[in-house]
């Protein structure tokens, strides 16, 4: 895989001494209804790396050595370094690896260096990282916040949100893990996807539209609390 020489420049900068080691029994990767979301190879990927535990530690190793160009941002074991970079650790594995295939193509659009170093990963690169950091276990927990706040952003996810992120924000293949999430991420995100910034979700801006800043902040706040 050639990496942009940008990429490289920052990820060995920050990243390429502090990746994190394998554990003894890596989680298998999620594969709840791959074929709503992956195209085949990555199908298949999925259901040869559950059916053969070797294979899928074989991902996981690659995929441990390839994150030391995306550490730099994600952080080594998939907990964002940048406010303004998500936590890839526990979300769902096809989920993630549906989104460095849009990467990949160039139907989603990223900061910094994203297109250009997914752009140069194959599709067993892409298959590893997504692997390893889905196999990392989710953040832990951020201090205890505003409870009156998060009361009041409870609703919110009640009315716009819960249907797709799930009851705890645990998201599925389609969409997102919002528990355990950075919330300064959160909070932009939602911003963006509320002003149109991101029109390739039409979804999002119609449930995001109506709110206000103070809406998007108690929303926050309430995320904050699922486990």
């Amino acid at each position: 895989m050639k990496f942009p020489a940008l990429a490289c420049l920052l990820a060995f900068g920050l990243a390429s001494t502090c990746w994190a080691q394998p554990a003894a029994t890596p989680a298998q990767p999620a594969a709840s209804n791959p074929a709503a979301v992956l195209p085949q190879w990555a199908q298949d990927k999925l259901a040869a790396a559950k059916a053969d535990p070797k294979l899928h530690e074989q991902a996981y190793r690659q995929g441990a050595k390839l994150a030391t160009f995306c550490a730099n941002c994600h952080g080594p074991s998939g907990q964002s370094v940048r406010p303004d970079v998500p936590n890839l650790a526990g979300q769902n594995t096809i989920y993630v690896l549906n989104q460095l295939n849009k990467f990949h193509d160039g139907r989603r659009k990223g900061a910094f260096f994203m297109e250009g170093l997914v752009k140069a990963m194959s599709n067993d690169e892409r298959f590893a990282v997504a692997v390893y950091y889905t196999s990392q276990e989710m953040p832990r927990s951020q201090a205890a916040g505003d409870a009156r706040l998060a009361a009041q952003g409870k609703a919110v996810y009640e009315n716009g949100c819960r249907k797709c992120h799930g009851e705890n924000g645990a998201g599925s293949e389609k969409n997102s893990r919002l528990a355990g999430q950075q919330p300064a991420y959160l909070e932009m995100s939602i911003r963006r996807y509320r002003d149109n910034d991101v029109r390739a979700d039409e979804k999002m801006f119609k449930y995001t539209k109506g709110l206000t800043d103070a809406d998007i902040k108690a929303l926050v706040a309430y995320i904050a609390t699922l486990r």
